[in-house]
């Protein structure tokens, strides 16, 4: 089962104050930048400080249970949770939840190779995009990825089965396969 609760006319710093992310990653999305933090006192840290959450439009910020959701047009906030408990109860909204008949892991790498370590964090380099910090503790890695969940739902008429929604829930360091 997915849970789904939201709430609307939320700044994105009270959604990541009510929404059980601390400790959490932050993908934020502005016109000038796309940033990488983690979540500490309901702020969006990265190695150099913290993030000016003022033009940041769009925000998927998750842990390995939860994942917010915040988009600026509306101010809306969503937070998906496997659990009903971890949704937030400042969060009045409710979706039916979605009964899942499988899930599947999901890998996306990240580009670049590991460069520079530093508490706490993974910084990779690449010539497509430059420099990327990731809140990774405690971990080594030449090459890092995004783990996600996908819920896969049958078509109740039909039975066809089809991924309906995926969850963030990581990063991982990776090893390539094969000849390099």
């Amino acid at each position: 089962m997915l849970y789904t609760a939201y709430a609307d006319d939320l700044a994105l710093g009270e959604a990541l104050a009510q929404a059980g992310v601390e400790g959490g990653c932050a993908l934020l999305t502005s016109p000038a930048a796309y940033r990488v933090a983690k979540v500490q006192a309901s702020e969006c840290r990265t190695p150099t400080g913290a993030v000016d959450l003022d033009p940041v439009f769009e925000a998927r910020v998750f842990t390995s249970q939860v994942e917010l959701r915040w988009v600026e047009s509306g101010r809306r906030a969503v937070v998906l949770a496997e659990q009903e408990h971890l949704l937030p109860s400042a969060f009045p909204g409710r979706l039916e939840p979605m009964r899942a008949v499988t899930t599947l892991p999901a890998h996306y790498l990240v580009w670049g190779k590991d460069a520079a370590p530093a508490a706490g964090w993974v910084t990779l380099r690449s010539r497509q995009v430059g420099t990327l910090a990731l809140p990774m503790a405690g971990v080594a890695a030449e090459r890092v990825r995004l783990v996600a969940r996908e819920y896969v739902v049958a078509d109740e008429e039909h039975g066809n089965a089809y991924v309906a929604e995926e969850r963030l829930v990581g990063f991982e360091p990776y090893a390539v396969e094969g000849p390099a």
